[in-house]
């Protein structure tokens, strides 16, 4: 099994790096160049589990904000888009990795192919 980067922010991170590269152990297809790619990811779920925690915590989708005039308005909790904004960085991250089902199948796709071309190169079209 692979080490977790020294780079990644926290222990959250680190296990979650643990985690995927486990279950990608037997399908031999990361590589060097995918464990930026990875760590990203790990990185911004750990960030999105902490905002997702610190909103739970709070209990408030909205808050009061201050305005210059001195009045007060209702506004959505700014943990809303920090939450939203770690969501969408793994999301592309994970597609990245092919820790999605779409890209997953892809891959599953280019193997089928690969393995296809393989016994026709070796045995001809039969």
């Amino acid at each position: 099994m692979r080490k977790a980067p020294k780079w990644l922010i926290d222990n959250i991170a680190k296990k979650e790096f643990q985690r995927i590269i486990k279950n990608f152990e037997d399908l031999e297809v990361i590589g060097n160049l995918d464990i930026n790619n990875i760590g990203a990811y790990c990185n911004a779920y750990s960030f999105y589990l902490k905002a997702t925690k610190e909103l739970a915590e709070s209990g408030k989708l909205t808050i009061e904000k201050q305005l210059p005039n001195g009045s007060y308005t209702i506004v959505e909790n700014p943990l809303i888009k920090i939450q939203k904004q770690y969501a969408d960085e793994m999301r592309r991250f994970a597609s990245l990795c092919g820790l999605t089902i779409d890209s997953r199948l892809k891959l599953a796709v280019r193997k089928t192919t690969k393995e296809r071309q393989d016994i026709e190169d070796d045995f001809g079209d039969i």
